[in-house]
Protein backbone atom coordinates (compact mmCIF):
# COMPACT_ATOMS: atom_id res chain seq x y z
CA UNK A 1 0.00 0.00 0.00
CA UNK A 2 1.79 3.40 -1.16
CA UNK A 3 0.25 4.85 2.50
CA UNK A 4 2.32 2.91 4.08
CA UNK A 5 5.53 4.82 2.60
CA UNK A 6 3.86 8.25 2.44
CA UNK A 7 2.35 7.99 5.94
CA UNK A 8 -1.33 7.89 6.94
CA UNK A 9 -2.74 11.08 8.58
CA UNK A 10 -4.92 10.04 11.80
CA UNK A 11 -7.40 12.13 13.17
CA UNK A 12 -5.50 13.48 16.06
CA UNK A 13 -3.18 14.59 13.51
CA UNK A 14 -0.29 11.81 13.92
CA UNK A 15 0.75 9.94 11.38
CA UNK A 16 1.72 6.12 11.28
CA UNK A 17 4.03 4.77 8.85
CA UNK A 18 5.95 1.01 8.50
CA UNK A 19 9.28 1.29 9.98
CA UNK A 20 11.77 3.25 8.70
CA UNK A 21 9.10 5.23 6.64
CA UNK A 22 7.56 8.85 7.26
CA UNK A 23 7.18 9.20 11.18
CA UNK A 24 4.39 9.33 13.05
CA UNK A 25 3.71 12.50 14.87
CA UNK A 26 3.28 13.71 18.64
CA UNK A 27 -0.33 12.88 20.23
CA UNK A 28 -1.31 16.57 20.98
CA UNK A 29 -3.81 17.26 24.26
CA UNK A 30 -2.48 20.96 24.17
CA UNK A 31 -6.38 21.91 23.50
CA UNK A 32 -7.52 20.40 26.91
CA UNK A 33 -8.38 22.74 29.61
CA UNK A 34 -5.99 22.79 32.11
CA UNK A 35 -5.24 21.47 35.58
CA UNK A 36 -4.87 18.74 33.06
CA UNK A 37 -4.25 14.99 35.24
CA UNK A 38 -1.77 12.46 34.61
CA UNK A 39 -1.06 9.31 36.60
CA UNK A 40 2.69 7.39 36.15
CA UNK A 41 3.28 4.19 37.26
CA UNK A 42 6.18 1.25 36.62
CA UNK A 43 7.24 -1.52 37.53
CA UNK A 44 3.91 -3.27 37.75
CA UNK A 45 2.16 -6.74 37.04
CA UNK A 46 3.82 -8.93 39.69
CA UNK A 47 1.43 -9.88 42.62
CA UNK A 48 -1.81 -9.65 42.63
CA UNK A 49 -2.24 -7.75 45.84
CA UNK A 50 0.36 -4.64 45.64
CA UNK A 51 -0.72 -4.81 42.00
CA UNK A 52 -4.17 -4.12 42.28
CA UNK A 53 -4.28 -2.12 45.19
CA UNK A 54 -2.34 0.46 43.52
CA UNK A 55 -4.36 -0.21 40.26
CA UNK A 56 -7.33 0.42 42.95
CA UNK A 57 -6.80 3.43 44.04
CA UNK A 58 -5.32 5.05 40.46
CA UNK A 59 -8.56 4.18 39.12
CA UNK A 60 -10.41 6.52 41.59
CA UNK A 61 -12.01 9.67 40.75
CA UNK A 62 -10.59 11.45 43.17
CA UNK A 63 -8.18 10.29 46.07
CA UNK A 64 -7.47 12.90 48.95
CA UNK A 65 -3.70 12.86 50.71
CA UNK A 66 -2.64 14.68 53.15
CA UNK A 67 -0.04 16.78 53.65
CA UNK A 68 3.11 16.66 56.24
CA UNK A 69 2.76 18.74 59.24
CA UNK A 70 4.89 22.27 58.57
CA UNK A 71 6.00 24.52 61.35
CA UNK A 72 3.07 25.58 63.33
CA UNK A 73 0.61 24.51 60.50
CA UNK A 74 -1.20 20.96 60.99
CA UNK A 75 -1.63 18.39 58.15
CA UNK A 76 -3.45 19.15 55.09
CA UNK A 77 -6.21 17.67 52.28
CA UNK A 78 -5.09 17.99 48.98
CA UNK A 79 -7.81 16.52 46.67
CA UNK A 80 -6.59 14.92 43.44
CA UNK A 81 -8.09 13.66 39.90
CA UNK A 82 -7.70 10.82 38.28
CA UNK A 83 -5.54 11.29 35.30
CA UNK A 84 -6.64 11.92 31.84
CA UNK A 85 -3.51 9.59 30.69
CA UNK A 86 -2.03 6.84 32.35
CA UNK A 87 1.80 6.69 31.29
CA UNK A 88 3.88 3.14 32.59
CA UNK A 89 6.71 3.38 33.09
CA UNK A 90 8.66 0.21 32.49
CA UNK A 91 8.52 -3.49 33.40
CA UNK A 92 4.83 -3.57 33.08
CA UNK A 93 5.05 -7.81 33.80
CA UNK A 94 7.34 -10.00 35.98
CA UNK A 95 9.25 -12.53 35.37
CA UNK A 96 8.88 -12.31 31.73
CA UNK A 97 6.92 -10.93 28.96
CA UNK A 98 4.09 -13.53 27.36
CA UNK A 99 0.63 -13.07 26.31
CA UNK A 100 -0.47 -15.60 29.34
CA UNK A 101 1.79 -13.14 31.60
CA UNK A 102 0.33 -9.89 30.52
CA UNK A 103 -3.54 -11.06 30.93
CA UNK A 104 -2.87 -12.80 34.68
CA UNK A 105 -0.70 -10.62 36.02
CA UNK A 106 -1.41 -6.83 34.14
CA UNK A 107 -4.72 -6.82 32.56
CA UNK A 108 -6.90 -9.02 34.73
CA UNK A 109 -6.24 -6.84 38.10
CA UNK A 110 -6.53 -3.65 35.56
CA UNK A 111 -9.61 -4.61 34.39
CA UNK A 112 -11.40 -5.38 37.95
CA UNK A 113 -10.09 -1.85 39.28
CA UNK A 114 -11.02 0.23 36.11
CA UNK A 115 -13.58 -1.45 33.74
CA UNK A 116 -14.74 -0.07 30.48
CA UNK A 117 -18.22 -0.54 31.22
CA UNK A 118 -20.32 0.02 34.03
CA UNK A 119 -23.07 -2.28 35.93
CA UNK A 120 -25.19 -1.89 33.30
CA UNK A 121 -23.05 -2.85 30.26
CA UNK A 122 -22.43 0.61 28.57
CA UNK A 123 -19.31 1.63 27.59
CA UNK A 124 -17.71 4.94 29.47
CA UNK A 125 -16.02 7.20 27.96
CA UNK A 126 -11.93 6.30 28.15
CA UNK A 127 -8.92 8.03 29.03
CA UNK A 128 -5.38 7.55 27.13
CA UNK A 129 -3.07 5.14 28.41
CA UNK A 130 0.68 5.12 27.05
CA UNK A 131 3.60 2.53 28.00
CA UNK A 132 7.58 2.63 28.26
CA UNK A 133 8.83 -0.53 27.89
CA UNK A 134 11.33 -1.76 30.29
CA UNK A 135 13.33 -4.86 29.94
CA UNK A 136 11.26 -7.54 31.03
CA UNK A 137 8.61 -6.34 28.23
CA UNK A 138 11.34 -6.67 26.03
CA UNK A 139 12.06 -10.73 26.84
CA UNK A 140 9.68 -11.84 23.94
CA UNK A 141 11.18 -9.27 21.93
CA UNK A 142 8.56 -6.38 22.36
CA UNK A 143 6.08 -9.10 20.95
CA UNK A 144 3.22 -9.20 23.35
CA UNK A 145 3.96 -5.44 24.26
CA UNK A 146 3.41 -4.28 20.99
CA UNK A 147 0.19 -6.03 20.43
CA UNK A 148 -0.91 -5.21 23.82
CA UNK A 149 -0.18 -1.24 23.89
CA UNK A 150 0.63 -0.19 20.11
CA UNK A 151 -2.21 -1.91 18.43
CA UNK A 152 -4.51 1.57 19.05
CA UNK A 153 -7.19 -0.86 21.11
CA UNK A 154 -8.20 -0.76 24.93
CA UNK A 155 -6.20 -1.66 28.37
CA UNK A 156 -8.85 -2.22 30.82
CA UNK A 157 -11.02 1.10 30.64
CA UNK A 158 -8.00 2.60 28.70
CA UNK A 159 -7.33 3.58 25.09
CA UNK A 160 -4.68 3.00 23.83
CA UNK A 161 -3.53 5.19 20.99
CA UNK A 162 0.03 4.47 21.13
CA UNK A 163 1.66 3.14 17.79
CA UNK A 164 5.46 2.89 18.62
CA UNK A 165 7.15 1.73 21.89
CA UNK A 166 8.84 5.47 22.17
CA UNK A 167 6.20 8.48 21.75
CA UNK A 168 6.07 11.71 22.37
CA UNK A 169 2.84 13.78 24.17
CA UNK A 170 1.89 17.62 23.50
CA UNK A 171 0.59 18.71 26.85
CA UNK A 172 -1.15 21.91 27.79
CA UNK A 173 0.44 25.03 28.82
CA UNK A 174 3.17 24.48 27.04
CA UNK A 175 4.31 20.81 28.16
CA UNK A 176 5.67 17.51 26.56
CA UNK A 177 6.32 14.31 27.44
CA UNK A 178 8.59 11.84 25.98
CA UNK A 179 8.69 8.55 26.27
CA UNK A 180 12.26 6.42 25.35
CA UNK A 181 12.49 2.86 24.82
CA UNK A 182 15.73 1.91 26.04
CA UNK A 183 15.47 -2.07 24.62
CA UNK A 184 17.55 -4.81 26.15
CA UNK A 185 20.84 -3.07 25.59
CA UNK A 186 20.31 -0.01 27.32
CA UNK A 187 20.60 2.57 24.20
CA UNK A 188 18.51 4.32 21.94
CA UNK A 189 18.58 3.11 18.36
CA UNK A 190 18.80 4.74 15.62
CA UNK A 191 15.40 5.95 13.99
CA UNK A 192 14.01 6.37 17.40
CA UNK A 193 16.87 8.91 17.66
CA UNK A 194 15.78 10.16 14.46
CA UNK A 195 12.19 10.79 15.43
CA UNK A 196 13.32 12.85 18.59
CA UNK A 197 15.99 14.76 16.21
CA UNK A 198 12.56 15.89 14.16
CA UNK A 199 10.50 15.88 16.98
CA UNK A 200 13.24 18.49 19.04
CA UNK A 201 12.22 21.19 15.93
CA UNK A 202 8.96 21.30 17.08
CA UNK A 203 9.67 21.80 20.63
CA UNK A 204 9.75 25.90 21.52
CA UNK A 205 12.34 27.31 23.42
CA UNK A 206 10.30 28.30 26.56
CA UNK A 207 8.44 25.02 26.34
CA UNK A 208 9.51 22.36 29.31
CA UNK A 209 9.99 18.28 29.03
CA UNK A 210 8.98 15.37 31.48
CA UNK A 211 11.61 12.85 29.76
CA UNK A 212 10.56 9.00 30.89
CA UNK A 213 13.38 6.35 30.59
CA UNK A 214 12.72 3.19 31.75
CA UNK A 215 16.35 2.76 34.12
CA UNK A 216 17.07 5.81 35.93
CA UNK A 217 20.61 6.39 34.31
CA UNK A 218 21.34 9.09 36.25
CA UNK A 219 21.81 6.77 39.58
CA UNK A 220 22.96 3.78 37.30
CA UNK A 221 26.12 6.12 36.15
CA UNK A 222 26.93 6.96 39.92
CA UNK A 223 26.90 3.42 40.86
CA UNK A 224 28.34 1.19 37.83
CA UNK A 225 30.45 3.89 35.53
CA UNK A 226 32.49 1.37 33.81
CA UNK A 227 29.51 -0.96 33.49
CA UNK A 228 26.25 1.55 32.26
CA UNK A 229 27.77 3.87 29.19
CA UNK A 230 24.31 5.71 28.15
CA UNK A 231 26.26 7.81 25.50
CA UNK A 232 22.56 7.87 23.24
CA UNK A 233 20.82 8.57 26.48
CA UNK A 234 23.04 10.99 26.96
CA UNK A 235 23.17 12.87 23.61
CA UNK A 236 19.47 12.15 23.63
CA UNK A 237 19.07 14.52 26.98
CA UNK A 238 21.83 16.92 25.59
CA UNK A 239 19.38 17.34 22.69
CA UNK A 240 16.38 18.67 24.26
CA UNK A 241 19.13 20.89 26.65
CA UNK A 242 17.60 22.44 29.79
CA UNK A 243 14.22 22.63 28.48
CA UNK A 244 14.02 18.71 30.45
CA UNK A 245 12.85 19.84 33.70
CA UNK A 246 11.38 16.30 35.32
CA UNK A 247 13.52 13.20 34.32
CA UNK A 248 11.30 10.09 35.55
CA UNK A 249 12.05 6.31 35.56
CA UNK A 250 10.97 3.09 37.15
CA UNK A 251 13.14 0.43 37.53
CA UNK A 252 14.44 0.22 41.10
CA UNK A 253 11.10 -0.68 42.90
CA UNK A 254 10.58 2.45 45.47
CA UNK A 255 10.34 6.18 45.04
CA UNK A 256 13.34 8.43 45.11
CA UNK A 257 13.72 11.79 44.35
CA UNK A 258 16.71 14.27 43.46
CA UNK A 259 17.01 17.80 42.84
CA UNK A 260 19.54 20.29 41.79
CA UNK A 261 19.86 23.88 42.71
CA UNK A 262 17.99 24.61 38.97
CA UNK A 263 14.94 22.88 40.76
CA UNK A 264 14.99 20.39 37.89
CA UNK A 265 13.64 17.05 39.35
CA UNK A 266 15.15 13.37 38.60
CA UNK A 267 12.37 10.80 40.46
CA UNK A 268 12.45 7.07 40.81
CA UNK A 269 9.25 5.39 40.63
CA UNK A 270 8.88 1.84 40.63
CA UNK A 271 6.39 1.12 43.27
CA UNK A 272 3.23 -0.21 40.23
CA UNK A 273 3.38 -3.41 41.82
CA UNK A 274 6.71 -5.44 42.56
CA UNK A 275 8.66 -6.61 45.21
CA UNK A 276 10.35 -3.73 47.26
CA UNK A 277 13.82 -2.51 46.52
CA UNK A 278 15.22 -1.19 50.03
CA UNK A 279 16.57 2.27 49.79
CA UNK A 280 19.78 1.88 51.25
CA UNK A 281 22.59 0.36 49.06
CA UNK A 282 24.75 2.42 47.09
CA UNK A 283 25.23 5.96 48.27
CA UNK A 284 23.87 8.01 45.78
CA UNK A 285 22.51 11.07 48.25
CA UNK A 286 24.80 13.58 45.73
CA UNK A 287 24.54 12.74 42.07
CA UNK A 288 27.18 15.01 39.85
CA UNK A 289 25.53 17.28 37.47
CA UNK A 290 26.37 17.64 33.83
CA UNK A 291 29.46 19.45 32.96
CA UNK A 292 28.68 22.89 34.57
CA UNK A 293 25.72 22.22 35.88
CA UNK A 294 25.10 22.04 39.71
CA UNK A 295 24.99 18.60 41.35
CA UNK A 296 21.50 16.68 42.27
CA UNK A 297 20.88 16.23 45.74
CA UNK A 298 19.01 13.24 47.09
CA UNK A 299 15.98 15.19 48.74
CA UNK A 300 13.19 11.86 49.34
CA UNK A 301 13.64 8.22 49.63
CA UNK A 302 10.47 5.89 50.56
CA UNK A 303 10.67 3.83 52.71
CA UNK A 304 13.55 6.09 53.92
CA UNK A 305 17.20 4.79 54.65
CA UNK A 306 16.88 4.16 58.43
CA UNK A 307 13.69 2.47 57.97
CA UNK A 308 15.31 -0.02 55.00
CA UNK A 309 17.89 -0.63 56.99
CA UNK A 310 15.82 -1.95 59.52
CA UNK A 311 13.99 -3.89 57.42
CA UNK A 312 17.06 -5.37 55.71
CA UNK A 313 18.00 -6.94 59.06
CA UNK A 314 14.63 -9.31 58.95
CA UNK A 315 16.63 -11.23 56.11
CA UNK A 316 18.75 -12.70 59.12
CA UNK A 317 16.35 -14.32 61.04
CA UNK A 318 13.26 -14.97 58.36
CA UNK A 319 15.26 -15.64 55.09
CA UNK A 320 14.63 -19.66 55.38
CA UNK A 321 11.41 -19.04 56.44
CA UNK A 322 10.34 -16.70 53.47
CA UNK A 323 12.42 -18.57 51.07
CA UNK A 324 12.13 -22.10 52.45
CA UNK A 325 12.73 -23.62 48.35
CA UNK A 326 16.58 -22.28 48.64
CA UNK A 327 17.41 -25.06 50.64
CA UNK A 328 16.51 -27.74 48.46
CA UNK A 329 19.63 -26.34 46.74
CA UNK A 330 22.03 -25.95 49.75
CA UNK A 331 21.10 -29.65 51.06
CA UNK A 332 22.80 -31.29 47.93
CA UNK A 333 25.59 -29.42 47.72
CA UNK A 334 26.62 -29.23 51.33
CA UNK A 335 26.57 -32.85 51.04
CA UNK A 336 28.55 -33.41 48.08
CA UNK A 337 31.34 -30.70 49.61
CA UNK A 338 30.99 -32.69 52.76
CA UNK A 339 31.88 -36.18 51.25
CA UNK A 340 34.43 -34.37 49.13
CA UNK A 341 36.80 -33.08 51.47
CA UNK A 342 36.29 -35.76 54.48
CA UNK A 343 35.78 -40.01 54.61
CA UNK A 344 32.29 -41.02 54.81
CA UNK A 345 33.98 -43.14 58.31
CA UNK A 346 35.90 -40.39 59.80
CA UNK A 347 36.75 -40.31 63.34
CA UNK A 348 38.23 -36.82 63.88
CA UNK A 349 38.33 -35.84 67.87
CA UNK A 350 39.32 -32.02 67.01
CA UNK A 351 39.08 -28.92 64.36
CA UNK A 352 42.85 -30.05 63.81
CA UNK A 353 42.12 -33.77 62.70
CA UNK A 354 39.54 -32.02 60.80
CA UNK A 355 41.47 -29.81 58.67
CA UNK A 356 44.33 -32.65 58.21
CA UNK A 357 42.05 -34.65 56.64
CA UNK A 358 40.65 -32.03 54.10
CA UNK A 359 44.10 -30.63 52.82
CA UNK A 360 44.78 -34.55 52.68
CA UNK A 361 41.89 -35.15 50.43
CA UNK A 362 42.94 -32.18 48.36
CA UNK A 363 46.46 -33.02 47.92
CA UNK A 364 45.05 -36.26 46.58
CA UNK A 365 41.66 -36.61 44.97
CA UNK A 366 41.35 -34.34 41.93
CA UNK A 367 37.33 -34.12 41.98
CA UNK A 368 38.23 -32.50 45.65
CA UNK A 369 40.03 -29.95 44.39
CA UNK A 370 38.11 -29.47 41.56
CA UNK A 371 34.90 -29.03 43.44
CA UNK A 372 36.24 -26.08 45.96
CA UNK A 373 37.35 -24.58 42.91
CA UNK A 374 34.09 -24.74 41.37
CA UNK A 375 32.02 -23.90 44.29
CA UNK A 376 34.48 -20.74 45.24
CA UNK A 377 34.61 -19.63 41.59
CA UNK A 378 30.57 -19.72 41.13
CA UNK A 379 30.41 -17.46 44.35
CA UNK A 380 32.59 -15.06 43.29
CA UNK A 381 30.87 -14.05 40.24
CA UNK A 382 27.90 -13.97 42.23
CA UNK A 383 29.29 -11.23 44.09
CA UNK A 384 27.71 -7.80 43.37
CA UNK A 385 30.25 -5.11 43.12
CA UNK A 386 32.20 -3.71 40.36
CA UNK A 387 35.28 -3.80 42.30
CA UNK A 388 37.60 -6.53 41.19
CA UNK A 389 39.80 -6.64 44.73
CA UNK A 390 35.90 -6.64 46.73
CA UNK A 391 34.65 -9.00 44.14
CA UNK A 392 37.57 -11.76 45.50
CA UNK A 393 37.71 -10.75 48.76
CA UNK A 394 34.13 -10.80 49.80
CA UNK A 395 33.44 -13.64 46.96
CA UNK A 396 35.89 -15.94 48.55
CA UNK A 397 34.69 -15.24 52.10
CA UNK A 398 31.30 -16.00 51.58
CA UNK A 399 32.49 -19.21 49.44
CA UNK A 400 34.77 -20.79 52.47
CA UNK A 401 31.77 -19.89 54.74
CA UNK A 402 29.78 -22.37 52.95
CA UNK A 403 32.60 -24.92 52.43
CA UNK A 404 33.33 -24.83 56.42
CA UNK A 405 30.21 -25.08 57.33
CA UNK A 406 29.98 -28.16 55.04
CA UNK A 407 33.10 -29.54 56.21
CA UNK A 408 32.25 -28.66 59.99
CA UNK A 409 28.17 -30.35 60.03
CA UNK A 410 29.45 -33.15 58.44
CA UNK A 411 32.95 -33.90 60.35
CA UNK A 412 30.36 -33.80 63.57
CA UNK A 413 27.68 -36.08 62.13
CA UNK A 414 29.74 -38.77 60.74
CA UNK A 415 31.53 -38.36 63.82
CA UNK A 416 28.56 -38.96 65.87
CA UNK A 417 27.20 -40.91 63.96
CA UNK A 418 30.16 -43.76 64.13
CA UNK A 419 30.27 -43.40 68.17
CA UNK A 420 26.49 -44.23 67.89
CA UNK A 421 26.27 -47.12 65.41
CA UNK A 422 29.53 -49.28 66.96
CA UNK A 423 26.86 -49.50 70.87
CA UNK A 424 24.79 -51.27 68.23
CA UNK A 425 27.75 -53.89 66.66
CA UNK A 426 30.39 -53.47 64.34
CA UNK A 427 27.98 -54.31 61.44
CA UNK A 428 26.07 -51.49 61.49
CA UNK A 429 28.68 -48.99 60.47
CA UNK A 430 27.89 -50.11 57.23
CA UNK A 431 24.71 -48.01 57.70
CA UNK A 432 27.06 -44.57 58.57
CA UNK A 433 27.87 -43.29 54.42
CA UNK A 434 24.20 -43.22 53.68
CA UNK A 435 22.95 -41.76 56.99
CA UNK A 436 25.61 -39.21 57.60
CA UNK A 437 24.75 -38.21 53.97
CA UNK A 438 20.93 -37.67 54.36
CA UNK A 439 21.92 -35.78 57.71
CA UNK A 440 24.12 -33.62 56.18
CA UNK A 441 21.81 -32.99 53.37
CA UNK A 442 19.21 -32.00 56.31
CA UNK A 443 21.70 -30.00 58.01
CA UNK A 444 22.34 -27.80 54.36
CA UNK A 445 19.00 -27.55 54.25
CA UNK A 446 19.16 -25.04 57.25
CA UNK A 447 22.55 -24.01 57.45
CA UNK A 448 23.02 -22.76 53.84
CA UNK A 449 20.05 -20.28 53.79
CA UNK A 450 21.31 -19.08 57.49
CA UNK A 451 25.12 -18.20 55.81
CA UNK A 452 23.38 -16.78 53.14
CA UNK A 453 21.10 -14.58 54.90
CA UNK A 454 24.12 -13.01 57.10
CA UNK A 455 26.00 -13.13 53.90
CA UNK A 456 23.78 -10.45 52.12
CA UNK A 457 22.61 -8.47 55.26
CA UNK A 458 25.73 -7.59 56.44
CA UNK A 459 26.98 -6.96 52.39
CA UNK A 460 24.38 -4.42 52.02
CA UNK A 461 24.12 -2.54 55.73
CA UNK A 462 27.72 -2.71 56.34
CA UNK A 463 29.38 -2.78 52.26
CA UNK A 464 26.42 -1.27 50.57
CA UNK A 465 26.39 -4.34 48.14
CA UNK A 466 23.84 -7.03 47.43
CA UNK A 467 21.05 -4.50 47.48
CA UNK A 468 18.59 -6.68 44.74
CA UNK A 469 18.98 -9.87 45.99
CA UNK A 470 18.76 -8.76 49.51
CA UNK A 471 15.42 -6.79 48.75
CA UNK A 472 14.47 -10.12 46.48
CA UNK A 473 14.92 -12.53 49.85
CA UNK A 474 13.29 -9.86 51.32
CA UNK A 475 9.80 -10.67 49.41
CA UNK A 476 7.91 -7.47 50.81
CA UNK A 477 4.72 -6.53 48.92
CA UNK A 478 4.35 -3.34 50.96
CA UNK A 479 5.85 0.51 50.45
CA UNK A 480 3.90 0.80 46.85
CA UNK A 481 4.21 4.20 45.17
CA UNK A 482 2.55 6.03 42.00
CA UNK A 483 3.06 9.82 40.54
CA UNK A 484 -0.03 11.90 39.91
CA UNK A 485 0.90 14.98 37.93
CA UNK A 486 -1.05 18.48 37.35
CA UNK A 487 -0.20 21.23 34.86
CA UNK A 488 -2.15 24.22 35.86
CA UNK A 489 -3.69 27.24 34.23
CA UNK A 490 -0.42 28.87 34.98
CA UNK A 491 1.74 26.58 33.69
CA UNK A 492 2.81 24.97 37.03
CA UNK A 493 3.58 21.42 36.98
CA UNK A 494 2.80 19.69 40.36
CA UNK A 495 4.02 15.87 41.33
CA UNK A 496 1.85 14.25 44.06
CA UNK A 497 4.29 11.42 45.03
CA UNK A 498 1.80 9.02 46.32
CA UNK A 499 2.80 5.84 49.06
CA UNK A 500 1.02 2.78 50.06
CA UNK A 501 2.88 1.90 53.40
CA UNK A 502 1.16 -1.95 53.64
CA UNK A 503 -1.11 -3.25 50.26
CA UNK A 504 -3.97 -5.25 50.48
CA UNK A 505 -4.69 -9.16 51.18
CA UNK A 506 -8.22 -9.12 51.26
CA UNK A 507 -10.39 -7.51 48.94
CA UNK A 508 -14.60 -7.58 48.85
CA UNK A 509 -17.14 -6.48 46.04
CA UNK A 510 -17.53 -2.91 45.32
CA UNK A 511 -20.51 -1.06 46.96
CA UNK A 512 -21.20 2.73 46.52
CA UNK A 513 -20.12 5.01 43.56
CA UNK A 514 -17.03 3.43 43.26
CA UNK A 515 -16.22 2.22 39.37
CA UNK A 516 -14.00 -0.79 40.87
CA UNK A 517 -15.26 -4.35 40.96
CA UNK A 518 -13.31 -5.06 43.87
CA UNK A 519 -12.38 -2.89 46.88
CA UNK A 520 -9.60 -3.44 49.58
CA UNK A 521 -11.00 -4.34 52.87
CA UNK A 522 -7.26 -4.01 54.66
CA UNK A 523 -4.21 -2.44 54.01
CA UNK A 524 -3.32 1.24 54.86
CA UNK A 525 -4.71 4.24 52.81
CA UNK A 526 -2.45 6.00 49.93
CA UNK A 527 -0.40 8.71 51.74
CA UNK A 528 1.77 11.90 50.36
CA UNK A 529 4.90 10.08 50.63
CA UNK A 530 6.46 14.14 51.17
CA UNK A 531 4.56 17.67 50.25
CA UNK A 532 3.51 18.77 46.82
CA UNK A 533 6.64 19.15 44.35
CA UNK A 534 6.31 22.24 42.08
CA UNK A 535 8.34 22.89 39.04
Amino acid sequence: DPRLVEGITRDDGSQSGAQGAAPFGPYDYSGQQAPFWMDYISDTGDGWDATYTVAYHVAQDNLILSTSKTQGDGTKEVQTERGSILIFGGDEVYPAASLEAYETRLILPYEHAFPKRDATGSLRSSPHVFAVPGNHDWYDSLVSFTRLFCSRGSFAGWETPQQRSYFALKLPQGWWLIGTDLQLGNDIDGPQHAFFERLEKQIGPDESIILCHAEPNWINEKIYPDEYAYRSIRELEALFGDRVKLFLAGDYHHYSRHENESGVQKIVAGGGGAFLHLTHGHDDSVLEGDEGEPNFLCRRKFPSRWHSWWLAWTNLFLFPVRNWPFGFATAPAYTVTASALITPDTQVGSAADLLSQVVQRLSWEPFSLFWVVAVATGVVFFTDTSKLWYRWTAGLIHAFSHIAAAVLLGGAIAATLQAWLVEFGSEWLAWQPPLAALATAVAGYIAGPLVLALYLTLSLNVFRHHRDDASSALRSPHYKNFLRLCIAPSGELTIYPVGIRRVASKFRRSTGSTRSRLEPSNGTRPILIEDPVVI
